[in-house]
């Protein structure tokens, strides 16, 4: 509050907002990371960023097998969704901003498959980050409850659904 007094009720929509957004943003990017560095081969990109940080590259390697879909395609589809999840947070509603990442995750799909991006395509990449793009659409009623209001930062209106 402006005079300095505490506000019970502004300290819970403040840990609201935090824990959806560590709940829809930063747990599903910890989670496709977690399947990057864990089961994944070490000659890929994020490897080589954990050598920068000077982190070893054995740091988390479990000896579980993962299935297929689950260890190339489920990080993609939480990439999406958590990206997906962020621009409906900042949002709260389908705005053009919020179709950023499965144009990214399919773009990049598409691209690997006519041979400018590097990389294998694979369908299921595809449904995986359309799936994560759907999931998070599915939430977005949910979420539009723990933001803030749009017209705090000149939008002129509140959320239109």
């Amino acid at each position: 509050m402006a005079d300095g007094s505490y506000s019970v009720t502004a300290d819970f929509m403040d840990r609201r907002i935090l824990a959806t957004f560590a709940a829809l943003v930063v747990l599903p990017i910890a989670l496709g990371t977690a399947v990057y560095v864990g089961w994944r081969s070490p000659s890929l990109l994020v490897f080589d960023w954990m050598a920068f940080f000077g982190l070893p590259e054995t740091a988390f390697r479990p000896v579980a097998n993962l299935p297929l879909p689950l260890l190339y395609s489920f990080p993609d589809g939480c990439w999406v969704f958590a990206g997906t999840s962020w621009m409906l947070l900042i949002w709260r509603r389908i705005h053009p901003w919020v179709f950023v990442f499965v144009v990214l995750g399919v773009g990049g799909e598409v691209g690997q498959w006519i041979g400018i991006v590097p990389g294998t395509f694979d369908w299921r990449d595809i449904a995986f980050c359309v799936g994560g793009f759907l999931l998070s659409c599915m939430g977005c009623g949910y979420a539009k409850t723990l933001c803030v209001d749009n017209r705090s930062v000149g939008h002129g209106r509140a959320c239109s659904g």
